[in-house]
């Protein structure tokens, strides 16, 4: 798909940064969850199945997630929008000035929907444990709901971003 925006619009930038970010976000993201699973599910640190599992799964498979970084991302543009670019006093770069803006609200946003346990099993299960690919499908559904709930917005392919706020 060609990009419709000129090189120094705000929002290529910033959505350049974004796709730099996904994978260590994603992997950040996993890594959370199952040390917050652990303590939460086995507080005692027991050496049952399930934390045997996590400690020894290495963190690879992390694309059932870029449909919800996707979504996450485009709320973010959408939000924080504009297309005017801001002179930085600080002598950092747009990119890297956009890059920690988005690092603190990705890191703020998941870290609210983690502490909520059903969300933090769906995560887990799209990425750690192999459900099978029709449950995967069913939590990613789940998660693209509380999405739209939690935003008050939905994000889709075609129309963009809609946003159901009043």
């Amino acid at each position: 798909m060609a990009e419709k925006q000129f090189q120094n619009d705000k929002n290529y930038i910033l959505k350049n940064v974004q796709n730099e970010c996904r994978k260590e976000f994603l992997i950040n993201l996993i890594r959370k969850s199952v040390n917050l699973y652990e303590q939460k599910s086995n507080s005692l640190k027991l050496n049952d199945s399930i934390s045997k599992y996590l400690r020894k799964n290495k963190i690879k498979d992390f694309k059932n997630l870029n449909f919800f970084y996707r979504k996450l991302s485009a709320i973010y543009r959408f939000n924080h929008g504009e297309t005017q670019l801001r002179f930085l006093w600080d002598g950092s770069s747009h990119e890297d000035h956009y890059r920690d803006r988005w690092r603190s609200f990705f890191a703020d946003e998941t870290e609210k929907l983690i502490n909520n346990i059903s969300i933090l099993k769906m995560i887990l299960s799209v990425t750690v444990f192999n459900l099978g690919e029709n449950r995967i499908l069913s939590n990613q559904y789940k998660l693209s709901s509380y999405i739209r709930k939690n935003f008050n917005a939905q994000v889709f392919k075609r129309k963009g971003v809609i946003n159901y706020s009043k």
